[in-house]
């Protein structure tokens, strides 16, 4: 379980764009964040993307598909087990503003 001091993120739809940057900001602020991506092989190569720039030991990457409860369900189990807790969610999802256009 993760130290008391230090602080947890989730960045949904992390794999490209806004969210990608905002797990850069995240990270280069010192929190560990999950970045997750519906498409697995894409938000691994994100997560690649950002170890180049020297903040692998404060990412990981999860696949996660908000639209499926299963998925989610699993999802907090994972960061139940590894952290304990969370303390930033950003919920940067475009399929879901798709869904309102």
């Amino acid at each position: 379980m993760g130290e008391a001091t230090e602080r947890y993120a989730v960045v949904t739809g992390a794999n490209k764009g806004i969210g990608l940057e905002i797990v850069r900001q995240l990270a280069s602020e010192g929190i560990k964040v999950v970045l997750t991506a519906t498409n697995e092989e894409r938000g691994l190569q994100a997560l690649e993307t950002l170890k180049a720039s020297g903040l692998s030991h404060l990412l990981l990457f999860h696949q996660l598909d908000v639209a499926h409860a299963a998925s989610v369900a699993a999802f907090a189990a994972f960061i139940k087990s590894k952290f304990g807790k969370l303390d930033i969610l950003i919920r940067y999802w475009t399929k879901a503003m798709e869904m309102w256009l």
